[in-house]
């Protein structure tokens, strides 16, 4: 994720453990601190009780009422909504905090946050809120009280991944190649356009590289490597104002021009084109 768009880290709003636990006044008055976009470098998993918001990351806007599940993955670029008249509850953890968790953990929590939501019944909150409750107030000054609130956490990404799978969004579930070629593009992507790297990495061929993510996602890993491009690319050129020459070194095009080329292949709009008009939009 580009380091020109600010990313907020743990430090200073996490414990030492890289674990923070917020209810809603809580997170009112975190999230007022900064209204600017900018990302993460740790997970968010919100519960929605009651009333609505707008969910606003990567250009896709949702409103989602309650009883709902939402999720912020690592380095999604957002803003904060406006929490009046709601109820929700937030856990916020960084990779540090479940790095020791089995390979059954990661499947499901890469599952889940695949997707920004999940709506729910109330029921099915009635029942996270019970496990909720046991992972409230905890100081984690022990190495038993932290054990508790990570396995209270596998427990909720797991019920989580059920009412996911209960409730399914448009995408196809998740396999476990398209899954672990998801998180080596989320970290490869601006070094490595080429199918090959991530097939290499993941020990297989490009075809079958090909059939795992177009049985997933219904597209290719070329378009997937192109859809990550484009993203950064729009964020950087919509939030900042970064040059399309800075900005095609940043994201490993060979030249300006073949960046350019690129993105208007996808946009319709030169790089400089699509910045003007942000810059307008943003102003209006």
């Amino acid at each position: 994720m580009s380091d020109i768009l600010p990313k907020h880290n743990m430090e200073g709003l996490m414990d030492e453990n890289d674990f923070n636990f917020y209810k809603s006044d809580e997170l009112i008055e975190f999230m007022s601190q900064d209204q600017n976009p900018h990302s993460h470098n740790y997970y968010i998993l919100s519960f929605l009780y009651s009333g609505s918001i707008l969910h606003l990351a990567d250009f896709e806007s949702d409103r989602i009422a309650a009883p709902a599940i939402l999720l912020l993955d690592i380095d999604r670029v957002h803003t904060h909504p406006i929490l009046h008249d709601c109820k929700i509850k937030s856990l916020g953890f960084s990779q540090k905090f479940i790095t020791d968790r089995g390979p059954t953990f990661f499947s499901k929590l890469n599952k889940i946050f695949s997707r920004p939501y999940i709506k729910i019944s109330q029921g099915e909150i009635d029942r996270i809120d019970e496990i909720l409750g046991l992972m409230e107030n905890k100081s984690l000054n022990s190495i038993l009280e932290t054990e508790l609130t990570q396995s209270l956490l596998d427990a909720l990404v797991i019920y989580c991944a059920i009412l996911s799978d209960q409730n399914p969004s448009t995408e196809k579930t998740l396999n476990e190649i398209y899954s672990r070629f998801r998180i080596l593009l989320k970290k490869h992507y601006m070094e490595h356009h080429e199918v090959s790297f991530y097939a290499d990495s993941l020990n297989i061929s490009t075809s079958v590289l090909t059939h795992q993510v177009k049985h997933s996602t219904a597209k290719t890993p070329k378009q997937l490597i192109d859809e990550h491009l484009l993203l950064e690319a729009k964020r950087i050129l919509y939030w900042s104002d970064t040059t399309s020459k800075e900005l095609s070194w940043k994201l490993g095009f060979e030249t300006d021009s073949y960046f350019s080329r690129f993105f208007k292949k996808y946009t319709g709009l030169t790089p400089k084109e699509f910045q003007r008009t942000s810059i307008l939009s943003r102003n209006f």
